[in-house]
Formats: structure tokens, sequence, C-alpha cells
């Protein structure tokens, strides 16, 4: 997640990535020079896979790859035969399709309305045109997760044709990932910046992924909350994106565990603002819950990814129905061995002692405070 694989013809998504050598010029010259993209500059999101270096610029030697101080890569498909490929793959008729809609969109095409970079419809409205709900059912639609347009509009960003050609191409990844080593990085310098996570149900993340496959029942989004100290995860299907499922997904979850310090999200302000509103009345509070932070779900990175994961061996192997079979997965998550705390999500929060909590929890920090600090995990 958030790193921006920048070469044509690669598909292995489990490769081992690195990033460009952007403070040793002459070295980045020679990597810029066999790519041979034109008018582009990597960033500090940019990263190649380990496929494009020859095997004597690999150090296997330890636990995890290894680039060589002298490496470079010379592994690349040349871009028109990539693109041939890409073409021999699509099926005609969705070849048809884009060359019948791309005069009407060239002018006002930008990288955040491709398609499938973000939802057809987000806040979940009814479609008026049934033959969309056919070819929705019968082929599954690209899924990410949903946040705040703003993230996805950061400058530092390469285009987005120069993304996403190492990583499957069904899921769209929130970038959040370096965003968030920056910031930890800023963090470092100013120790106010820093928010310790030291207990578990005090922080959660929350996410909404989809439009996924529509189930029998009419699900089409999951609902998550995980809790950054313990890994813990909390998941449900809901019908559409819309604020008063999340809420009460939300609400559902506090009734059970109790009040954190409170909830992140990366979603837009305005739906975090109508969720708030929703459990308010829900839950008869009076403080906001939910609080914007563009970086939430970078803190608990891995449980994020193993969530993707779950996620997409759902959806393609219970198209129709997958989320009956969504509580046994999460179930799955929450009582196996966590790979960053060693520990299992279900010994950390439910039987570590700690007591839920029945009403809204203060916070010592202002929601400023929270968006620009980085929460680290002790």
């Amino acid at each position: 997640m958030g790193r921006h694989k920048c070469a044509y013809g690669c598909e292995s998504p489990d490769e081992k990535y690195f990033k460009f050598p952007l403070f040793n010029e002459r070295r980045l010259k020679k990597w810029l020079a066999n790519m041979k993209w034109k008018d582009w500059t990597p960033s500090r999101f940019s990263v190649l896979c380990s496929k494009h270096f020859e095997e004597q610029h690999l150090d296997r030697s330890g636990k995890c790859v290894q680039l060589r101080e002298d490496a470079v890569p010379t592994i690349f498909q040349p871009q028109d035969e990539a693109k041939k490929m890409q073409a021999l793959t699509t099926p005609k008729s969705r070849r048809r399709k884009h060359v019948s809609t791309k005069s009407s969109n060239t002018a006002t095409a930008t990288p955040d309305t491709v398609e499938g970079s973000v939802p057809d419809d987000p806040l979940g409205h009814e479609d008026s045109d049934p033959a969309r709900h056919v070819e929705d059912q019968r082929k599954p639609s690209r899924w990410r997760i949903i946040m705040d347009e703003g993230l996805i509009k950061i400058t530092s960003f390469p285009h987005f044709f120069h993304g996403d050609y190492c990583a499957s191409q069904d899921v769209q990844w929130a970038p959040d990932t370096d965003v968030m080593t920056s910031t930890e990085e800023m963090a470092c310098k100013d120790p106010e910046k820093v928010i310790q996570v030291s207990e578990a149900w005090q922080w959660l993340s929350l996410d909404v992924r989809g439009p996924l496959p529509k189930t029998h029942n009419g699900h089409t989004y999951v609902v998550t909350l995980s809790d950054c100290y313990s890994k813990w995860v909390e998941a449900a299907p809901v019908p559409a994106f819309l604020s008063k499922h999340v809420a009460k997904h939300i609400a559902d979850t506090i009734v059970h565990f109790g009040f954190p310090l409170c909830v992140l999200s990366r979603l837009p302000r305005d739906i975090i603002r109508q969720i708030n509103q929703e459990l308010t009345s829900q839950l008869t509070i009076s403080t906001a819950l939910v609080i914007y932070h563009p970086h939430a779900g970078a803190t608990d990175e891995n449980t994020q990814q193993m969530i993707d994961s779950m996620v997409r061996e759902l959806v393609q192997d219970h198209a129709a129905d997958w989320d009956v079979y969504l509580p046994a997965k999460v179930f799955a998550l929450c009582f196996q061995e966590h790979s960053a705390t060693k520990q299992r999500p279900f010994a950390l929060l439910c039987c570590s002692g700690l007591k839920p909590v029945h009403t809204p929890r203060p916070l010592r920090y202002t929601n400023i405070e929270i968006r620009e600090s980085a929460l680290v995990v002790k």
C-alpha cells in the first residue's frame, strides 16, 4: 500500500520492492535511462520490484532480499509491447466501450476519473439502469478503500499511468504507507507530534471497502474497525455506503466492547460528519467519536493488508454470498498469531483484564493535534 510501481510488464505483487536512489544522482540517472520513461521524475513513493534486476544485483544472503550497492535495473518490457499485450488480454467488448467513450471523456478526464480509480457511487444511491446491475453481477467490479479525495490529489504522487503495474489490478490501494513514513520522520524531530498507543481498545481505525459484487442479500460494501494495539478486527457487510450503515456497525461494536478514545478514519470529511451525527442519536452522546486522520490505517499496516487479502479471497471464492462467509474469515483473523505482535488479537484484547467503558472517554488531544500526529504503538 502506498507505493507506486513504475514499470510495465510486472504482475507479481509478492516481489520485493526497492525505492529509487534519489540521493545518488549518478546511480539514479542509470535507473531512469534503463526505464526509458519520458518526462517523468520519481518521487519518494516510487519503487521498482526485484523482477527488474538481474540476479547478480540481488543479495539473498539475509532474511530479506536486498539490493547491492551498484545495483541497476536492466530488465524492462518495452512500453509498446506491454500495451499490445494489455490490449490482447482486454476483452473485445471492453475495448469497444473504451474506444466509444474515449472521445467524450478526453476533455474532462483526470487521474481521479479513470475507470476503477473511484467507486461509481460512493454514497450508495440507487442506479436507474437495470442493464448495469446485470453487468455488475456477471463480472466482479474493481473495489478500493474509500478515502478522502484529497489523498488522491497529493501533488508528489506520480501520474496514474505510472503506477500499479507491479500490483494486482483488481484492487486500488489507499496511498498512505509512505506518507506515514514521512509523518513518522517528522514526529521523530518533534516528539510532541507523537501519540503513543499503549493499551488495547484506545485507538481504532475505520475503513469502508467497496463496491464489491452484489450478494444475494444485497450487500456491496464492507465496514471494518480495527484496534491499533491488539489488532482485533470487526467487520460487517452493508448494502450501500451510507452513513447510517457505518454508524450502526460502530454503535453495535461499542455496545459489545465499550467506548474507545476515538475512531480514526480517512473517509471523506463530509461523510465523517454524517457518521458522527448518526452516532449522537444512536448512542446518545454529544461528542464526535470519529475523527478524520489522513494516515489512519498506516499505523496498523499489516492488519490492513490482511483485511485486503481476506476481502479479495472472499470475492474470488464466494462472489454471490461473500457476506455469509465474512464472519468466519474475521474470526480466523482475530484468533491467529499476528505478524507484528506475535500474539493473537483475542489474547491482547479479551484476556488482558480490561473492562469495557460504557461512557465516552475524555481526550487530552484536540482534533487538529490528532490529525497532525503520528500514532506509535508501544
